[in-house]
């Protein structure tokens, strides 16, 4: 007879006791609020001063692109080096970033060039968030409670996306751009100050030194042989390619087929958030390993639909529940990606795959400048509706190729899951 798990709001009191996790969790929270605040904000002040969609897509791809181009760096670099320096550094630059763009807006000397570099900047330090923070979170808490610490930090995330666009609304309805630059120097200064705090103890690492290029290939080469990793970053690459880029789009449709204004469109986007905040919170309190992938599976797929949807949608009071409805999928994937990636991946590992799960999601900006060429040449709503279908397309034949993903009962690394070395998913276990 097995003994039962602790029930996971006894993990995530436990999660909650730990000083460590707190700090990366509040990390967490202060960045995420300027990362939904600024993107919605950038995206329409950049269509305020250019009535372009292509170059509202363009600030979505300087925002992403660092992930592709340099996740996997990052999460080689992260396994070598003391993780909690580098969110010291990080932060603190980005924070300098940030109130330099600032003053350049109030003294009126703003260009589209600072914009774009700025949001580049912007990427590289959230291009640090897979591999070094969440990597830092897999290492303080122990493996049991991982799903409840990452379920409330993206909780966490999720809710910071209701006060995040509501501000930038709010701030370029008001007092205009400036005041969301200053706004993100403030709050990456503090993630600085809140990281110098934090006691960390790296987990032990090889003295010998190691090419960086052999470093990420031996990352590559674990994933291979793990057939969920896999089947994670496949849909990963799916979502962010044929999901996530509609919200460039979203200031174009509310503009253009909505007819309102910034902060109605600040009230749009942190209705998913809150969607997405309960749907985190469901899912931390209720999931179970057996339970993680139809998770993943089933949130990716009501998401693409209420993406499809959106893009059909004539009226504003109908595009709120919508969008509602739609951070409930959100929450389904986000939550269950993080998860799945920490519980199956061994702690010397860790920061390598989850930068490479960085590189998966840096794909999104290549589909966000196809997708503003689209919605310039046939309209946003036409550009949304073929982007979602077309993932529905792609998820419908990766769950063909690899139909035992869902029926994964043991979230655990590839060499505990399966003694023998066997590259299959595991079944659920007998009863006894």
């Amino acid at each position: 007879m097995t003994t039962a798990a602790p029930i996971t709001q006894s993990r995530s009191r436990i999660v909650l006791s730990n000083p460590s996790f707190r700090r990366l969790w509040a990390m967490g929270g202060s960045t995420s609020t300027m990362r939904w605040l600024e993107t919605l904000a950038l995206g329409a002040f950049v269509y305020e001063l250019t009535e372009d969609e292509f170059k509202v897509a363009l600030v979505f791809f300087c925002r992403m692109i660092p992930m592709f181009a340099l996740g996997a760096f990052i999460g080689s670099f992260s396994d070598r080096v003391n993780r909690k320096r580098l969110l010291v550094v990080a932060a603190a630059a980005l924070s300098a970033v940030y109130a330099a763009l600032g003053i350049s807006v109030v003294t009126d000397h703003i260009t589209l060039w600072q914009i774009y570099l700025g949001a580049l900047f912007a990427g590289i330090v959230w291009a640090t968030d897979f591999p070094v923070r969440r990597a830092m979170i897999g290492d303080v808490v122990a493996r049991e409670n991982v799903g409840a610490a990452l379920g409330l930090d993206l909780a966490t995330n999720s809710f910071t996306r209701i006060p995040g666009p509501l501000l930038g609304g709010l701030f370029l309805a008001s007092v205009g751009m400036g005041a969301v630059y200053f706004m993100g120097a403030a709050l990456f200064l503090a993630s600085s100050i809140i990281a110098l705090t934090l006691s960390y103890s790296p987990p032990e690492k090889s003295v010998e030194r190691v090419n960086p290029l052999r470093n990420i290939a031996e990352g590559f080469s674990y994933i291979r042989k793990d057939t969920v990793i896999m089947t994670v970053l496949t849909i990963t690459i799916i979502m962010n390619m044929f999901a996530f880029p509609y919200q460039s789009m979203v200031p174009v449709i509310t503009d253009e087929v909505l007819g309102v204004g910034d902060l109605a469109l600040g009230v749009l986007v942190s209705v998913e958030g809150l969607g997405a905040t309960i749907g985190a919170l469901l899912i931390a309190s209720r999931s179970t390993p057996a339970r993680y992938t139809r998770i993943f599976v089933f949130g990716s797929i009501f998401f693409l639909f209420v993406i499809m949807a959106f893009s059909r949608v004539p009226w504003y009071a109908l595009a709120l529940p919508l969008m509602f409805v739609g951070g409930f999928g959100m929450s389904g994937f986000g939550t269950m990606q993080s998860i799945l990636i920490v519980s199956t991946t061994p702690p010397h590992v860790r920061g390598r795959v989850l930068g490479v799960l960085a590189v998966t999601i840096g794909t999104g900006p290549i589909a966000a400048l196809g997708l503003g060429l689209l919605a310039r040449a046939a309209g946003a709503p036409f550009a949304l509706l073929a982007m979602s279908l077309t993932g529905f397309a792609l998820l419908g034949i990766t769950l063909l190729v690899n139909p035992s993903f869902l029926r994964l009962r043991d979230a655990a690394p590839l060499e505990e899951r399966e003694p023998s070395g066997g590259r299959g998913l595991s079944e659920a276990p007998a009863r006894r």
